[in-house]
């Protein structure tokens, strides 16, 4: 199964710079603008507590657009949701073994997941958005650079 297409912002990758610029410029019209990123009326109070505490945790990373609006709720009603059933669980462990609670529990988690990854929600995920946050002027050591300091540091 191939790998999701990830932002230029968050690649790890090699590109060159040229094409890099080019993605960034792209990426950032077809984001649009993130000024309209409030939480829909639909969703209750506790799902309108989950969506601001992601957007507010992801608004450092600079990734999300107002199109970013209907994953970020969907993500929030699925959170609230595993969180009812893990709730409704531990005050009737019997429940556990009924197939439908299975059955909501299991498509929960997989809508849950799957939101994650379009939201960079994973903990790899977020190791890669860390990586891209480092100043571009920074170079990256390698084992020969290292070597070389040792040498020197002899000499």
């Amino acid at each position: 199964m191939a790998r999701p297409a990830k932002s230029a912002r968050v690649k790890t990758g090699t590109i060159k710079k040229e094409d890099e610029a080019q993605r960034l410029e792209i990426e950032d019209k077809l984001r649009g603008k993130n000024d309209k990123l409030v939480p829909p009326l639909y969703l209750t109070e506790s799902q309108m507590e989950i969506f601001n505490y992601i957007m507010g945790e992801l608004q450092e990373a600079d990734i999300l657009g107002n199109l970013d609006l209907f994953i970020l709720a969907q993500t929030a009603i699925a959170v609230d949701r595993i969180q009812e059933l893990d709730r409704k669980a531990n005050d009737d462990k019997d429940i556990l073994f009924e197939n439908a609670f299975r059955q909501a529990r299991s498509e929960a988690s997989k809508e849950y997941f799957r939101c994650c990854n379009e939201l960079c929600l994973s903990p790899q995920s977020r190791a890669k958005l860390s990586i891209a946050k480092v100043k571009p002027g920074e170079k990256k050591k390698t084992i020969m650079d290292l070597i070389n300091e040792d040498e020197d540091d002899e000499g």
